[in-house]
């Protein structure tokens, strides 16, 4: 499995779109479950920052191959996608997206 983060950082004003966000992926979880096998996607998650006053997402993935995540969701085969790429085209501040450097993911081994 591969890993990756990043923070997203958001325009001022937008913590409105934000929630409309998190509303309609948490009305539309099926679809969403979807995109994430179609990706496969293991985890996938969000969560909101505060950094100096600036406001920011954090996401995690673990999937088979985060280059691969992308590419699929790319394809805007689900409407939850497309729906997701624009508003954080609309949400996201100019030069936002900042990768976070992978060091250790640790998953429970199975017994």
């Amino acid at each position: 499995m591969e890993y990756a983060s990043g923070l997203i950082k958001l325009k001022p004003g937008t913590e409105h779109k934000v929630e409309e966000w998190k509303e309609t992926i948490s009305s539309r979880l099926n679809e969403a479950a979807a995109t994430l096998q179609d990706e496969e996607v293991q985890v996938e998650s969000w969560f909101k920052v505060e950094i100096e006053g600036s406001k920011y997402l954090l996401w995690y993935l673990r999937a088979k191959s985060i280059k691969r995540v992308f590419e699929i969701s790319m394809e805007l085969k689900h409407p939850i996608d497309k729906f997701h790429y624009e508003l954080m085209a609309q949400i996201t501040a100019e030069n936002g997206n900042v990768l976070a450097e992978s060091l250790i993911d640790i998953p429970r081994t199975k017994k």
